[in-house]
């Protein structure tokens, strides 16, 4: 029974994982205003689900690996659709080279265990700029909502495959993820009323 409730878990988690940038990829295209929208997000989440999904291969765990490769994708989609506004990434590309280093020299040291455990943590460093950016932002309204309710939903279910299988790495992922989706809702829903009364911006 729990084996099969940690399937239905990864299942749910993969599709969850792959819809969770569809809502800002479609705000980002459609409305081209990216305000209060970070670019070292997903910089920085193209570089760690890459490192996700070597992680989850390495330990065996195949069906799992499914979903930080098509978020890597996504992630890879997020930039292009941020480039599309006109914003300049260039600094956010060296953050993610730099994280993409730094992943290596840590799995080559400390082995795939702390590997892993240092990705659920990276997933914090991920959400940060977005939680930064949010929170300086006064009228945040290139934020897409549902993205986040996406995340916190994908981050219970990662955390529940995370302890059927005993793997720390997943787990801290869950708790970061909550944390995270958590802070950035609370910003939008803080400032719905001020988008609401702005016309001239496309909520």
């Amino acid at each position: 029974m729990n084996q099969t409730l940690a399937n239905i878990a990864i299942i749910l988690a993969t599709i969850s994982t792959v819809a969770f940038l569809l809502p800002q990829i479609v705000k980002l295209v459609r409305t081209s205003d990216s305000d209060g929208v970070s670019t070292t997000w997903p910089a920085l989440g193209f570089v760690i689900n890459a490192g996700w999904c070597i992680y989850m291969i390495a330990q065996g765990l195949w069906v799992a690996a499914f979903a930080p490769f098509f978020t890597f994708l996504a992630y890879g989609v997020t930039v292009w659709a941020l480039l599309r506004t006109g914003r300049d990434l260039s600094a956010s590309y060296v953050r993610g080279a730099a994280a993409a280093t730094l992943l290596t020299a840590i799995a080559i040291i400390g082995g795939w265990e702390v590997l892993g455990v240092f990705l659920g943590i990276s997933y914090g460093v991920v959400l940060t700029p977005s939680i930064w950016t949010a929170y300086r932002t006064s009228i945040p309204s290139g934020i897409s909502a549902l993205t986040w309710w996406i995340g916190l939903i994908e981050a219970v279910l990662w955390g529940y495959y995370g302890w059927f299988h005993s793997d720390r790495g997943i787990l801290t992922f869950m708790v970061v993820g909550i944390v995270g989706c958590g802070l950035m809702l609370l910003r939008y829903y803080a400032t719905r009323k001020r988008l609401v009364a702005a016309p001239a911006v496309s909520v």
